[in-house]
């Protein structure tokens, strides 16, 4: 049901340090699902393959440089054939079993046919403080948005599950569509073509427009044009700490030579199609 998805790079020693790591812990819990993956840089682009080789049977693997986040993740969205996607940054350490996982997966999925599972700072949310409708610190400036969207507060909460908390986009507790999370692969599909479309005319504020980071994607999808904006999706998260992101700041490894070399801002450089029939998997 689930593909794995990666558009990533990996400059940095320690970070590699951790793809070297955590790998074997990834394919543990999902060594089953396809991956799809492009690297997008040069360095180290041989020793990852080679990890992800050694580790993930069903690999398609892809190395075009284009400085672009969206075309090239909607580019793998055409490669994609299951229901759900799950988008995964390679900086994410997995605190899980394959069961943990399966348990995770049939009450969200199989049993409440969610939209849409949380993957990224989970430990912000996952509390008995949001569960009960509230925010740990309602005065700051990110809590009051989330609260003005909500239109009232404490909102009425998560609904409880046996292995997720449940919550609907309307209350969602964070502003933001993360890109890390497990998504119905036409959604994705569906936001990513819309931020191309849309991104570069978006008014709001979005602290990292460069195209060669999701991070352009994420602050599209916010405020009034985040979570609020779909307030019947159906929503998950885990009520354990599954997941924790490295240290390192992703977006100093993504303002790379070869990506910031190749970044003309220009508008849709390339099209999807002429992406796709470059892209050329390494197995």
């Amino acid at each position: 049901m689930i593909t794995v998805m990666q558009n990533f790079i990996c400059t940095v020693p320690e970070r590699l340090d951790l793809v070297r790591r955590n790998t074997p812990k990834v394919a543990e819990v999902w060594g089953d699902y396809e991956f799809i993956i492009n690297y997008n840089h040069t360095e180290n682009f041989e020793e990852i393959h080679s990890i992800y080789k050694e580790h993930f049977p069903k690999l398609k693997f892809y190395h075009n440089l284009e400085p672009d986040w969206g075309l090239v993740t909607r580019a793998l969205l055409n490669e994609v054939s299951t229901p759900y996607v799950l988008y995964i940054n390679e900086d994410q350490e997995l605190y899980l079993s394959k069961k943990d996982w399966d348990d995770i997966i049939n009450e969200a999925i199989i049993e409440n046919d969610v939209d849409y599972i949380l993957m990224n700072h989970i430990e912000k949310y996952n509390t008995q403080i949001c569960a009960d409708g509230y925010l740990p610190n309602p005065e700051d400036q990110a809590s009051r948005i989330v609260i003005e969207n909500w239109g009232r507060y404490p909102s009425p909460g998560y609904k409880e599950g046996k292995n997720v908390w449940f919550y609907n986009g309307k209350y969602s507790p964070h502003k933001r569509v993360s890109s890390e999370a497990v998504y119905r692969t036409d959604w994705f599909t569906d936001r990513v073509q819309e931020f191309l479309e849309k991104g570069d005319d978006c008014t709001h504020d979005i602290p990292w427009r460069k195209k060669m980071i999701p991070n352009f994607y994420e602050g599209y999808y916010d405020f009034k044009n985040g979570m609020v904006r779909f307030p019947d999706m159906k929503c998950a998260m885990a009520k354990k700490n599954i997941t924790a992101p490295s240290s390192m700041n992703a977006f100093t490894e993504s303002c790379s030579p070869v990506s910031q070399g190749k970044s003309s801002g220009k508008k849709q450089r390339t099209s999807i199609a002429g992406i796709s029939e470059r892209m050329g998997a390494r197995r």
